[in-house]
């Protein structure tokens, strides 16, 4: 027997909005970041579209526990299934990282974020 969640939209958007405060620390907890981001918009938009998991999955041709990992940013998604899944759920693509772009959050590397990033380039 399947169990149910019942999270609300607004639950989601406030794991969303702790994910994107915790941005910035390091390259492994951004990648981190970026599939929970990208996860919990997925479910956001699911279930604002009424589908189950199962329905969903077999769309874009992956198992119900796959989806559930992407869901809950344990799995990546990859983009091939991202393209799937916007035109399944008729979305644009940067739906699903749309709250790290609203926030003007980048991934630079520690050379970037070191204030390194023109040293080594000559005039």
């Amino acid at each position: 027997m399947a169990t149910r969640t019942n999270t609300s939209l607004e639950e989601i958007n406030l794991s969303i909005q702790d994910q994107v405060n915790r941005w910035g620390v390091s390259d492994d907890d951004n990648q981190e970041i970026f599939s929970k981001v990208v996860g919990l918009q997925l479910k956001k938009i699911r279930l604002m579209r009424k589908k189950t998991q199962t329905k969903l999955a077999n769309k874009i041709l992956v198992t119900f526990q796959q989806l559930q990992k992407y869901e809950k940013g344990t799995n990546e998604c990859r983009l091939v299934n991202l393209l799937k899944l916007s035109e399944v759920l008729n979305v644009d693509l940067d739906y699903f990282y749309k709250p790290l772009i609203e926030n003007n959050l980048k991934f630079i590397n520690n050379r970037e974020r070191n204030g390194y990033a023109d040293s080594y380039r000559t005039r």
